[in-house]
């Protein structure tokens, strides 16, 4: 009965769909190198030593050899479980296509003083345009030094006369006086934060 059943061919086998980080791998006998320099599982350096040796020493732990370096002289391999290897190395490549997408948001700071001209005004407001242009917040500060503290309402109407030329924008933190000088933070319209 027994050879019956192992003369039926089994339609199971160990069939794994394509695998492109699996596929680049070179591992345990596709090594071919007359020598290797081999790290053991928890990361210690075990010495250069031929790679049918480092196999052998792999096969022994019923581990996996795996090349990390083969422009290295010697190829550097690891022994590890493959199975691990390449589940950390999917992991690693999510994270890094998972940051890559993420939005990265910029504030970028805009600095007046209670005594600028009106054509350095225009200058910081056609910059400020620009950079709620490219989705940036945008921070805006009036620094007060000496006795123009007291005269912080003239900063208030400066800030407002300065957001109101921006055009469509909104308005994140309203402006407020906080030490010696007023600050507003502006993001643009279609940002969502």
């Amino acid at each position: 009965m027994r050879e019956l059943q192992s003369a039926r061919p089994s339609f199971r086998g160990p069939r794994r769909p394509e695998d492109p980080i699996r596929d680049v791998l070179v591992c345990n006998e596709q090594i071919k190198h007359p020598e290797v320099r081999v790290v053991g599982m928890d990361g210690e350096a075990l010495g250069i030593m031929p790679g049918w040796k480092a196999l052998k020493l792999a096969k022994d732990q019923f581990l996996d050899l795996v090349e990390i370096i083969a422009s290295a002289a010697p190829p550097v391999v690891r022994i590890t479980d493959i199975n691990k290897w390449v589940y950390n190395l999917k992991k690693d490549k999510k994270e890094q296509e998972k940051k890559a997408r993420q939005n990265v948001i910029v504030v970028k700071e805009i600095q007046l003083r209670p005594v600028t001209d009106k054509h350095d005004l225009d200058v910081k407001l056609t910059h400020a345009k620009e950079f709620l242009a490219d989705d940036n917040k945008i921070r805006i500060v009036i620094k007060f030094k000496g006795r123009e503290l007291s005269f912080s309402d003239k900063g208030f109407v400066m800030m407002q006369e300065f957001i109101a030329g921006l055009g469509p924008c909104k308005i994140e933190k309203s402006p407020e006086l906080s030490g010696r000088s007023i600050m507003a933070i502006i993001a643009p319209i279609g940002k969502n934060s």
